[in-house]
């Protein structure tokens, strides 16, 4: 009996020993538009709504944004990733920023679509945010690390393995700062471009940190530069 219980203490200590597993969260280093921009970006995404019901919407959980870097994190390295980005804002705060174009594929039939912005004054900011970040970013995140569909339904292939991709594949020379708005017909998105959106000068009003939803939606504020 005293063999039994001896080693059902030594089981535990080992399990005890054995490394915890940690959680990974998928984040947005993004900048949020100021109100020109931004009411301009939900008056497009309405209109895209109204013509395809299962285009993203974009509101106060799912953010208009300019992505700046996407990655994987520890969620326990948040705080250090909250610290690392402090004061990095200051740097475009009072920079004019540019709408340049409604940007879709005008060869298809339906299309995504998205604000595209003037890159100039937002690639060394990009390229910084990467650089402060970058010690932190792990491989090993999955569906579990983003805020989860309302419905229950997993959460895209497509979003999974963008995020960890992105530094490689989408950032420095490939680089493409935008507003997403949802995927229309063209000839709604031919419209839109004509009629309704206008290529504006902005500032942004914030630097944030978001965890991501599913499609690359900024849903779940995890810190603010102001």
């Amino acid at each position: 009996m005293k063999k039994c219980a001896i080693a059902i203490v030594v089981g535990l200590g080992i399990l005890s020993c054995a490394p915890k597993k940690e959680n990974t969260i998928a984040i947005d280093v993004l900048l949020i538009p100021l109100e020109a921009m931004y009411a301009q970006s939900l008056q497009l995404n309405a209109l895209i709504n109204k013509n395809n019901p299962e285009a993203i919407k974009l509101d106060e959980n799912h953010v208009p944004h300019i992505t700046l870097l996407q990655c994987f994190i520890y969620e326990s390295d948040l705080p250090k990733v909250n610290k690392a980005l402090k004061g990095l804002f200051k740097t475009i705060a009072k920079d004019s920023l540019k709408a340049e174009s409604l940007f879709y594929s005008k060869d298809k039939g339906e299309s995504f679509a998205m604000v595209r912005v003037e890159k100039t004054q937002l690639l060394e900011i990009h390229k910084k945010a990467i650089e402060l970040v970058k010690p932190y970013i792990v491989k090993n995140g999955s569906e579990a690390s983003f805020v989860q569909n309302p419905d229950g339904s997993p959460i895209s292939e497509s979003t999974v393995d963008y995020v960890p991709n992105f530094v490689e594949k989408y950032s420095y020379e490939n680089f493409d700062p935008h507003i997403s708005l949802g995927v229309a017909q063209t000839i709604l998105l031919d419209s839109l471009a004509q009629h309704v959106f206008k290529p504006i000068q902005f500032r942004a009003q914030s630097l944030s940190l978001y965890q991501l939803g599913d499609h690359g939606t900024a849903q779940k504020l995890l810190w603010n530069s102001d």
